[in-house]
């Protein structure tokens, strides 16, 4: 499919409220107004925004059904009947202008279905972010377009995990919460990138203000990126939860000394009632428990163990980041086949 979404009225009226929240959301659509252009471009358009005018046309069976179709009419609550005609997933109308934005925003921006992964430490300094790093990094080298999110602005900050704390692009604090939803593309655009992956982190030199909130970035981001990894502070609340809620994989990561093992045994029964699946990756401290110990303790399997190696410090405190780590990176694989992500052709 193309890029471009289709607006398909006669109605001057309703015509230009399309265009209006096309351009919200920074589409440009192609303009049709009758039966021969809404047949021409009716299957190649990446969404439909339909006219009520033009949806008798429609439910006639003058074109296939298809998704993505968002009904346009200036009563929405009496046109839902010509909704369901259309198969159209939302009525619009120019009385409620921000639920009308979000919804042609989900219709005509992007067409991908990110895999969403959350990763929470079990403890303070538990290598949490590095993880989340290595599984971004990891899909990109399977051809695969990641974005890392820090959801934490009292942490040290995705970027230094990275090596990337000068790559330009937009932070937290760019991202203004009252100038309207981002597009996926705008906001793939807009962030810095490192190793092939996507980041988005707090500016350490200015205060966290108002941003937008963690539930509509990763709504945006699922529709622009294949893997989108969320960097959860360990004590969720609110849009935290909910964002364990909706990812498909939480990964608990823990050292595997004997007080952080029994920190993640608690961390695991919370996650529990908030996650759909959830897998422990274990960071190996001196004479920690061991691999073994761990799933032992949590009563789960460890789906990997991160070894130490100082040749892996020194370059995190270089600035290089952890893809040095080869029992990282091989956990990080693990956690991609899990999750059925191959390397994309």
């Amino acid at each position: 499919m193309t890029s471009s979404p289709l607006v398909a009225t006669a109605d001057p009226a309703l015509r230009d409220h399309a265009l209006r929240w096309c351009a919200a959301v920074g589409a440009s659509p192609e303009l049709v107004d009758d039966l021969v252009g809404l047949r021409r471009s009716w299957r190649s358009a990446s969404a439909v925004l339909v006219g009520v005018d033009l949806a008798a046309l429609v439910s006639r069976g003058e074109v296939a059904r298809r998704d993505r179709v968002v009904l346009v009419a200036e009563d929405p609550d009496s046109a839902w009947r010509h909704a369901v005609d259309v198969g159209a997933a939302e009525v619009v109308g120019p009385g409620a202008e921000d639920l009308a934005v979000r919804a042609v925003a989900a219709a005509v921006d992007g067409r991908r279905e990110a895999c969403l992964v959350t990763v929470v430490g079990a403890v303070g300094g538990a290598g949490a972010s590095t993880f989340a790093t290595l599984l971004g990094l990891a899909g990109a080298g399977r051809g695969l377009e990641p974005l890392v999110v820090d959801a934490d602005p009292d942490g040290g900050g995705i970027d230094l995990a990275l090596g990337a704390e000068r790559a330009d692009g937009a932070r937290w604090q760019d991202l203004d919460p009252a100038g309207g939803p981002w597009g996926a593309a705008a906001l793939r655009q807009a962030l810095p990138t490192s190793g092939g992956t996507s980041f988005l982190t707090w500016a350490r030199d200015r205060p966290a203000g108002e941003v937008p909130s963690l539930r509509d970035v990763v709504s945006t981001a699922v529709r622009g990126f294949d893997l989108v990894v969320v960097d959860l502070p360990r004590h969720r609340v609110g849009p935290e939860t909910e964002t364990l809620g909706v990812s498909v994989l939480t990964v608990l990561v823990t050292p595997d000394d004997v007080r952080s093992v029994a920190a993640a045994r608690r961390v695991a029964g919370d996650l529990e009632h908030a996650v759909t699946d959830l897998v422990v990756v274990a960071v190996r401290r001196g004479p920690g428990v061991g691999r073994a110990g761990v799933g032992e303790v949590l009563r789960r399997p460890v789906t990997g163990i991160i070894r130490p190696s100082r040749r892996v410090r020194a370059a995190l405190e270089r600035g290089d980041g952890p893809w040095g780590s080869r029992s990282g990176r091989r956990t990080a694989a693990t956690v991609l086949d899990l999750l059925g992500l191959g390397t994309k052709r």
